[in-house]
């Protein structure tokens, strides 16, 4: 099955919450860069008066975007909790990295230039975990890349290959 920009767009939202089954390349990539598109637009809009549109339509496609993500998985052939694992991880390199930084960011709410200063200290003498929870981050990122840019795979237990051949 091929899929074009807006028929990508339909299916995005069509399955809103569908986290069974497949979706191809073209439709996955099609889909984010809709959201990538609008993000930026509804972005400029909130700087030019519409403010916390984009938040909003942050909130409005996240669902449908971690559906289309474990769908996507799916089609490679791999399973779509893979997903969670992979933002978890993501989400342990961030607390390794700014995480001790929390107390400072508490304490001195109130004081930006302590705050900046704060920040400033920490960074300098904790390089170490910052650059383990960013490497971390980066794993994370690649390896979900890699199953993003897979071909589509055969038959699998998730469904018959949307093709309906290898490709």
């Amino acid at each position: 099955m091929n899929v074009d920009f807006l028929t990508a767009i339909k299916l995005f939202f069509a399955n809103y919450v569908n986290f069974r089954g497949r979706s191809t390349r073209a439709e996955y990539w099609f889909a984010m860069l809709f959201v990538l598109i609008a993000s930026i637009v509804l972005s400029v809009l909130s700087v030019l008066g519409l403010p916390y549109i984009s938040t909003l339509f942050s909130i409005a496609v996240f669902l449908p975007g971690l559906a289309i993500c474990f769908r996507r998985f799916h089609d490679a052939g791999q399973s779509g909790w893979l997903v969670i694992l992979l933002y978890v991880l993501s989400f342990v390199g961030l607390g390794i990295m700014y995480g001790p930084m929390l107390s400072s960011i508490i304490e001195y709410a109130n004081d930006p230039i302590a705050l900046q200063q704060a920040m400033l200290h920490y960074m300098s003498n904790h390089i170490g975990s910052i650059g383990l929870g960013a490497l971390i981050i980066l794993a994370a990122a690649v390896w979900e890349l890699i199953i993003l840019v897979k071909p589509s795979a055969p038959d699998n237990k998730y469904g018959p290959n949307p093709y309906g051949e290898y490709k």
